[in-house]
């Protein structure tokens, strides 16, 4: 049977996305690994604090058709492994926000900013796209303390802050997996708002049903 692994750092995600695959239709196996470790780790001594740990896992995914990391922090370390069964959250988004010009890329930690930004510049080369980061800081709080729906409205409070300092926008991405929720808030920008876990359960889908039997 074909399989796809999820690698996580909240616990939260794992219901959210066996609901994201069964309504793509899939209908492989779909298991999940959750290390909340990584993040707090990569977050208090930097990323490369945990590529050691990070590479092992990846490594010990065998048997496996396609692996989805869904936090954007470790990012750059899922690129460095460079396989192409293994596919980081964010970047199905981030390629799909290079054919706008002008993009506001929405995090809520700073661990992610400079991965999230550095990802789009790789996906927009031999483009004139450009795009600005805001942090949500206030709103991570929430999300740590289970408010989801505080954690949504406070994203949206502040992307449409910068919306309106920044009316050039033409595109909205919110980079982190656990902000999807706060979309349909953003749904009255007037310009398309791209969240991550969608794009990256269809391309993960499509990774998984073509690798080799």
């Amino acid at each position: 049977m074909v399989k796809i692994t999820c690698l996580h750092t909240a616990q939260v995600h794992v219901d959210r996305f066996d609901g994201l695959f069964a309504a793509q239709g899939w209908d492989g196996a779909l298991d999940h690994i959750v290390r909340p470790d990584l993040l707090a780790r990569a977050q208090a001594d930097g990323i490369e604090a945990v590529a050691e740990d990070l590479h092992t896992l990846l490594e010990g995914a065998e048997g496996v058709d396609a692996v989805l990391c869904t936090c954007s922090t470790l990012g750059p370390l899922v690129d460095r492994f460079d396989r192409p069964t293994v596919l980081r959250i964010d970047r199905p988004a981030m390629t799909a926000a290079a054919a706008y010009p002008d993009v506001l890329i929405a995090v809520c930690l700073e661990s992610t900013r400079s991965a999230s930004l550095a990802l789009f510049e790789d996906c927009a080369k031999g483009t004139a796209a450009q795009a600005q980061v805001v942090i949500c800081p206030a709103a991570w709080p929430h999300f740590e303390a289970g408010d989801m729906n505080a954690f949504y409205r406070q994203i949206a409070q502040s992307v449409g802050q910068a919306v309106i300092a920044a009316p050039q926008t033409a595109c909205i991405v919110l980079a982190q997996a656990s902000m999807q929720g706060a979309a349909m808030l953003l749904s009255d920008m007037g310009v398309p708002v791209l969240a991550t876990p969608v794009l990256a359960v269809r391309q993960a889908i499509r990774i998984a049903r073509q690798a080799p039997a």
